[in-house]
């Protein structure tokens, strides 16, 4: 079955405090075999220079991430709902700003939910990963 260039996926990202690990995090998904439609990450009102890194990543991935910015600091799980209602696609992946993505992660849960239309929520394990770690080298045992 041939598929589109990118994934219809949404991945939403919460934000707070995030400038010296969401670098990494946008780097796997731009990593992806399938990449998502969009990112949108929610600023949730972080106090240091969050924002200012976002809107930077915005310019730089211009027309495929949206920032999106909260007045006040309501928690991960409000920031994510806040990305949620803004998303234009049919599917949502959550990542958190710490954390990062196998490049497989959209191309293999994609395909499953695309194969099996009654499924509407699927997840993955997870690894822990150092810093330096190289994300393109995973396995997927």
């Amino acid at each position: 079955m041939a598929f589109e260039k990118h994934a219809p996926v949404s991945v939403v990202i919460p934000c707070y405090r995030c400038t010296s690990t969401i670098r990494r995090a946008i780097l796997s998904i731009a990593g992806q075999t399938r990449r998502p439609a969009e990112i949108i990450l929610v600023d949730d009102a972080s106090p240091d220079e969050t924002l200012r890194v976002l809107y930077e990543i915005e310019r730089e991935y211009s027309g495929w991430i949206k920032v999106i910015s909260s007045k006040m600091n309501l928690g991960p799980a409000a920031a994510r709902n806040i990305g949620w209602n803004l998303a234009s696609q049919p599917f949502i992946a959550f990542l958190d700003s710490d954390d990062a993505w196998h490049p497989k992660k959209i191309e293999i849960q994609y395909y499953y939910m695309h194969k099996h239309p009654r499924i509407s929520l699927s997840g993955h394990s997870s690894r822990l990963l150092r810093n330096e770690d190289n994300l393109l080298n995973w396995s997927l045992d």
